[in-house]
């Protein structure tokens, strides 16, 4: 899982990958950027940050990448995930104006997801905000309260019912992004759906790469947006 924001919007997106399939991703992730560095010469200890990348900013590659080139390293990686497909990998992703709320919403999707599915998560993120999204995970481990969307739940109860995220396994998982070729990767679906809520008037043309990884969004998530954006 990875964030992205701006002017008040913030963005969460999580791949999805089951335990069966790790290696199969991991190894596709790997091959990706063993592929960028024999055609664009990015080194493959070179962290790709989407926001940096795109602006042009830092020496990632061994030769000069115009912001044309850059835009196809950028569109060739969301290719490559949703290449991968719904069997191996499935993104989950919001955008609200509130952080906490953006973080809580995407914990309950991936526990109602996981509830579903009779299976259970670890959550994978970079570093930076242990201390809070630890406490917030260990808080709706324990006390989540979770509104009927009829507005009442069964037997008349109105308010919240408590429904804790019994299947998020743990505290998350911190590892520094610099050394994690997948949490780059969501860094840069995290980034595709940021622009897509909010073009760039220099760029506005990359507002529409998020639609690549259509395949692989988790549509169920939210039945009423096309690609099942949490709002």
């Amino acid at each position: 899982m990875d964030d992205s924001g701006e002017n008040g919007l913030h963005i969460f997106s999580a791949l999805g990958v089951e335990d069966k399939n790790w290696r199969e991703v991991s190894n596709a992730i790997r091959n990706y950027r063993r592929a960028l560095r024999r055609h664009t010469g990015i080194f493959m200890n070179k962290e790709l940050h989407a926001t940096k990348f795109m602006s042009g900013r830092g020496r990632p590659s061994d030769r000069h990448l115009d912001a044309h080139l850059r835009r196809r390293v950028f569109q060739y990686t969301l290719k490559c995930l949703a290449k991968l497909g719904p069997e191996k990998l499935i993104l989950f992703n919001v955008a609200v104006r509130n952080q906490q709320w953006a973080y809580e919403r995407m914990l309950n999707r991936i526990n109602r997801t996981m509830e579903a599915r009779d299976s259970y998560a670890i959550i994978i993120s970079d570093e930076g905000k242990e201390a809070e999204y630890t406490k917030l995970v260990r808080k709706m481990g324990a006390y989540n309260p979770i509104p009927s969307k009829f507005g009442t739940w069964d037997g008349g109860a109105t308010g919240g019912k408590n429904i804790p995220i019994s299947r998020v396994l743990e505290d998350p998982v911190f590892r520094n992004s610099e050394s994690s070729y997948l949490i780059q990767a969501v860094d840069f679906c995290a980034y595709a759906l940021l622009r897509k809520e909010k073009p760039l008037e220099r760029i506005p043309e990359v507002s529409e790469d998020f639609a690549l990884l259509e395949p692989i969004c988790f549509k169920s998530a939210n039945r009423n947006d096309p690609y099942g954006i949490v709002r």
